[in-house]
C-alpha cells in the first residue's frame, strides 16, 4: 500500500508532453526573436545614415572654416578624403574628423572665378559618402552640396 502511494506521487511528464510544450514555445518565441533582430538592424541602418550626413556636413563646414585660397579646398574631382586636419599656428596639425572604415568620403570641388557679373568668387563643394550595410550586397550613398564664398 505504501508503494502505491509513492508511485502515484512520482508521476511526471512523458517525453511526448515535453516535446509538445517545447514545440509550442518555439512557435511563440520565433516571431519575438525575429522582431528583435529586425529592430537592431534598423537601428544600425539609421546610425549609418546619420553618420553619413555628419561626415558630409563636417566637410562642408570645414571648407567654410579654411581660408578660401587654401590648397586643401582647391578644385578637385572625386578625391577620397577620409580625414580632416586643421593646421595650428605652431605648425602642428590636429585631426578633427576621421570616417569609420566602412565609410568613404568622396569630394568634388568646382571653382568659379570672379567675373564681371558676379562681384565675388565662390566654390561649389559636393560630398558623396558611400558605405555598405552589413549583410547587404548593394552599397548605399548620400550626396550633399554646399557653397563656399570668398570673404
Amino acid at each position: 500500500m505504501i508503494r502505491k502511494r509513492i508511485k502515484n506521487r512520482l508521476k511526471g511528464f512523458s517525453i511526448v508532453e515535453i516535446c509538445v510544450v517545447v514545440a509550442i514555445l518555439t512557435v511563440f518565441l520565433i516571431p519575438v526573436f525575429t522582431l528583435m533582430t529586425r529592430g537592431s538592424s534598423g537601428t544600425i541602418r539609421n546610425r549609418n545614415e546619420i553618420l553619413a550626413q555628419q561626415y558630409a556636413s563636417n566637410y562642408i563646414a570645414y571648407c567654410n572654416v579654411v581660408p578660401f585660397d587654401n590648397e586643401k579646398i582647391a578644385e578637385v574631382n572625386e578625391k577620397v578624403v577620409n580625414e580632416l586636419n586643421i593646421d595650428l599656428k605652431d605648425g602642428s596639425s590636429v585631426n578633427i574628423d576621421k570616417t569609420e572604415d566602412n565609410f568613404k568620403r568622396i569630394v568634388s570641388i568646382k571653382d568659379y572665378p570672379d567675373t564681371s557679373d558676379r562681384p565675388y568668387k565662390y566654390k561649389i563643394v559636393s560630398v558623396k559618402i558611400e558605405w555598405q550595410q552589413v549583410g547587404e550586397k548593394k552599397k548605399r550613398d548620400l550626396v550633399m552640396s554646399g557653397l563656399v564664398t570668398e570673404k
